[in-house]
């Protein structure tokens, strides 16, 4: 608070409405310097501002005298002259914040605080803030400061004293809220120890009831216990004897496991020799289809070379067609011979006979070819992979050429007789006789020929098809 009615302080009373402190009211030590005497003292340390106006107030009293009282006030002015006196270089806010800083520094030890006196009489002194140095020691700011007039003294114990008042009030306000707290909780004692009684005196009576109720029920647990022992050692012995039978059935059951062990080992054996089968089987599936690729590819040849040979057949079937005209052409001329020779009738009539013979020899060959086609188509499937076809088919058509061959080497000599037959037939018949009975042999060979070449045409249709 400000004091009243001086000069460094306010006039007006409501000015102490404004007052804010800077810091907390602190304990610390002050070094008083004064006749060339230092002494420290412990002091309480107040630091004050007004809020709207720049004025700053630091006091101090003597902890254990608080009748020594010194005070510090900083306004504008008084700042001023301390900045031009020290060289300060902030503003009055600064300066405040610096002040709270060095005091908090007094605080911790860091720095110290000097109060010296200027006047022998005592009432002015100087507030130093030092710092303690090994050579020398530096102070950091200069404060004006003198000893609080007896009012102001006075005022402010008064202030200490309303304080306490109050703190003693709300203390004796305490002290009887705690004392009926005490004397309700002094009822609450009696009625709890009268209720203690009670309840000792009924937990007496239930403990001796108890302890005959617990009397009679041990004695029926005991008897309980007796017969709960006799079952006991009868299901112990119907136990041994189910653990007896439990172990003959563990062996077998063992002697069983070994077996099947023995029979798995078995297992694995055939598996394994079954797996190498398996493999064995494979390596010659893949040699069947390596075989089988190669038969393939071997009838597609055969197939090709039966196309060649099926040309070459058409070929002779065209020679064969030519070889025919020169046959009907042959014909034509033995009718004009039969025309001349009418005393050769009987033997023609017998050669027709033996035509017919033949022709007949020829329609039971066919049928026997027809029966021969039929197993043939039954046994295509079983033959059809086979190359040997093709090489009787080589050695057919080499015959057939050679059969060509001989019958065009005939055909040459029947031109050749039926010339001669023509120069020579009023002389010599019984030359053409003998030339009936070899065009017979001649007949019979072709008709063998033609025999075979049907068949072979009957099996290069079927290999077609």
């Amino acid at each position: 608070m400000w004091t009243p009615g001086n000069g460094d302080s306010f006039e007006n009373m409501d000015y102490s409405k404004s007052v804010v402190t800077i810091m907390p009211s602190v304990e610390m030590l002050v070094c008083f310097s004064h006749d060339m005497m230092r002494a420290k003292k412990a002091c309480l340390l107040y630091a004050e501002k007004i809020d709207f106006k720049e004025m700053m107030q630091l006091r101090l009293a003597e902890k254990t005298d608080q009748r020594h009282m010194y005070i510090t006030t900083v306004d504008s002015t008084s700042f001023h002259e301390l900045k031009q006196d020290q060289s300060l270089n902030v503003t009055f806010a600064g300066f405040m914040d610096n002040v709270v800083r060095m005091l908090k520094d007094c605080q911790l030890g860091k720095l110290e605080l000097h109060l010296a006196s200027r006047d022998p009489n005592g009432s002015d002194f100087q507030l130093q803030f030092v710092e303690i140095r090994s050579f020398k020691n530096l102070i950091h700011l200069c404060l004006p400061c003198r000893s609080a007039p007896l009012n102001t003294v006075l005022y402010y114990i008064n202030i200490m004293l309303d304080a306490s008042h109050k703190k003693c009030f709300l203390l004796e306000q305490s002290v009887q809220q705690a004392q009926l707290e005490l004397n309700s909780q002094q009822a609450h004692m009696d009625r709890v120890g009268a209720e203690n009684k009670k309840l000792r005196e009924a937990l007496a009576e239930n403990t001796h009831r108890l302890e005959e109720k617990h009397a009679a029920e041990l004695l029926q647990m005991q008897e309980k216990v007796a017969k709960v022992n006799e079952q006991r050692s009868n299901e112990l012995e119907r136990n041994r004897r189910s653990i007896s039978s439990i172990q003959t059935q563990l062996e077998k059951a063992i002697a069983d496991r070994s077996d099947t062990q023995i029979a798995l080992e078995q297992a694995d054996k055939r598996n394994k020799a079954l797996s190498d089968e398996l493999s064995s089987c494979k390596s010659r599936m893949c040699s069947l289809k390596e075989q089988n690729d190669k038969l393939h590819a071997e009838t597609i040849s055969a197939k090709k070379h039966e196309r060649k040979l099926e040309y070459k057949i058409e070929d002779l079937k065209q020679h064969t067609v030519e070889l025919q005209e020169h046959i009907q052409q042959g014909n034509k001329e033995k009718a004009n011979i039969a025309a001349e020779l009418e005393a050769e009738k009987k033997i023609l009539h017998t050669k027709r006979q033996a035509l017919e013979i033949a022709s007949e020899e020829i329609a039971k060959a066919n049928q026997i070819i027809l029966k021969q086609n039929q197993e043939i188509l039954g046994h295509k499937k079983t033959i059809g992979w086979r190359t040997e076809v093709a090489l009787q088919q080589e050695k057919a058509i080499k015959e057939k050429e050679t059969l060509l061959s001989l019958r065009e080497n005939e055909i040459r000599q029947a031109r050749a007789t039926i010339k001669e037959l023509r120069e020579e037939i009023p002389q010599q018949l019984q030359s053409m006789r003998q030339f009936a009975n070899t065009l017979e042999k001649k007949y019979s060979k072709q008709i063998l020929t033609l025999k075979e070449r049907l068949s072979s045409t009957c099996s290069g249709k079927e290999n077609r098809r």
